[in-house]
């Protein structure tokens, strides 16, 4: 085997454990992206000129109105 064709198979080497890596990479970070997304999750339901908040992890912050909303509850909204 000459020197070429051994620098050739080393340089396709390398590129495929590139592809391989993004593509495994990619993929774990779309999949933890979706488990973070699911996870954290605020339910909003608007019944008349009340609104329903549900969070479902006490650290997220939902601003309404320009008022922070401190816990899951109701907010009634001006028409």
């Amino acid at each position: 085997m000459n020197k070429t064709s051994l620098l050739l198979v080393t340089l396709f080497c390398i590129s495929c454990s590139f592809f391989v890596g993004y593509y495994f990479g990619r993929n774990l970070s779309v999949q933890e992206m979706g488990d973070f997304k699911n996870s954290l999750q605020v339910s909003l339901r608007l019944h008349g000129n009340t609104l329903d908040v549900e969070k479902s992890h006490s650290d997220i912050r939902v601003i309404v109105d320009g008022k922070e909303l401190m816990g899951t509850g109701n907010i009634e909204m001006r028409k």
